[in-house]
């Protein structure tokens, strides 16, 4: 029980901690938002969240002292992307450096871990799909897409940090059972504590306009590595792990972000890491949604998407079953996106664009930025 409250804790209290203290130090070292161009919000806002959280994270696994070789390696490659986010938030880094970056932090996941995606299992029905040769380019270009599938989310107040938080509380509810290690639910844990904390600052609420806060690329890009991280030791061993399937019922808005965005890059022509404003919560606030309004929906899909799919795992159901009902999910939402003005239309008049003061509409500015 202790392995499981003390995480929680530490990293809660870390991560508060440093944010605080981080605050009155930000514009020293050019760790600041400033409004122009596409960002709207008042003043300039600090850039610390990916920092503190990584150090509450730190502090858990430090503390609980359950980290091997193995554990100790992630969390190398996960401050690797806290160093390289920091820069990227300070200096704007060139896309491909960061890339570089993400390539050598999913290598190191592989290879400390010692575990690949041998299987995606049995979606189809026809039995398992096999990777063979590919499983070790697979695993790395999954985790290298859910890192940047998180660098997407992070667009509005709330949005990475809460789909991140539901993710990791289904993966602490499976670890609880024992699988994964004492290591991995420590980690989870810890990361859940520090999420926690940092939505006191980045909540989209009035509340905490004089203090808001940002987690960056630094904080981004480290949440979608951690989450890829666990996901690839929850999925093992295959047949005794969590099925490849129930991942994508515990991440349901990145992944279809990150799909339909290579989509429509590809078919417009252009980079897959060009940025444009097509993704979800842009259209959602161009269709009349306050950003309380995108936040409060993407919190209830994800917590609505993650017990439906632990629901389904856990009473039987096969895995081809989750894996269709997760497509007719996902067709529901599509269609959904493309109806967003419509919809916007039910939404009471407090969740609705310009009946609010203004929260947040963070995005970046600079025309040379690689984004999701």
């Amino acid at each position: 029980m202790l392995t499981a409250i003390a995480p929680l804790f530490i990293g809660f209290l870390v991560t508060m901690t440093m944010m605080l203290a981080l605050r009155p130090v930000a514009s020293q070292f050019g760790l600041v938002d400033v409004p122009g161009g596409r960002k709207s919000h008042s003043g300039e806002v600090p850039v610390i969240g990916g920092i503190a959280m990584f150090m509450g994270l730190m502090a858990a696994v430090l503390a609980v002292d359950v980290a091997s070789p193995r554990e100790a390696a992630l969390m190398v490659a996960a401050a690797l992307m806290v160093i390289v986010g920091v820069m990227d938030d300070r200096f704007d880094l060139a896309p491909y450096a960061r890339l570089l970056a993400h390539i050598a932090a999913a290598v190191t996941l592989v290879l400390a871990s010692g575990h690949n995606v041998e299987s995606l299992g049995n979606l189809l029905g026809f039995g398992d799909i096999g990777l063979g040769p590919f499983d070790l380019i697979f695993t790395v270009v999954a985790a290298i897409a859910l890192i940047n599938g998180f660098n997407m989310l992070d667009g509005l107040d709330g949005l990475a940090g809460g789909v991140a938080l539901v993710a990791l509380l289904g993966l602490s509810f499976y670890f609880l059972g024992g699988q994964g290690g004492a290591a991995a639910l420590v980690v989870s844990l810890g990361l859940v504590g520090s999420i926690v904390a940092f939505l006191i600052f980045n909540l989209p609420a009035r509340f905490n306009r004089p203090f808001l806060a940002f987690m960056g690329d630094a904080g981004s890009t480290m949440l979608g590595f951690v989450l890829a991280a666990l996901a690839l030791l929850a999925v093992q061993p295959r047949g005794a792990g969590m099925p490849p399937v129930v991942v994508l019922w515990l991440l349901p808005v990145p992944i279809l972000e990150l799909f339909t965005s290579t989509i429509r890059r590809a078919v417009t022509g252009l980079s897959p890491m060009q940025a444009d404003r097509g993704h979800f919560h842009h259209r959602l606030l161009d269709a009349g949604f306050s950003v309380r309004a995108v936040f409060v929906l993407y919190l209830a899909v994800s917590v609505i998407s993650a017990a439906i799919g632990i629901w389904l795992w856990k009473a039987g159901a096969s895995e081809p079953v989750l894996f269709y009902v997760f497509l007719a999910l996902s067709a529901v939402w599509l269609v959904g996106m493309r109806n967003a003005k419509r919809l916007a239309g039910y939404l009471p008049e407090s969740l609705r664009r310009g009946r609010l003061p203004p929260l947040r509409r963070h995005q970046r500015s600079r025309a040379a930025r690689n984004r999701g």
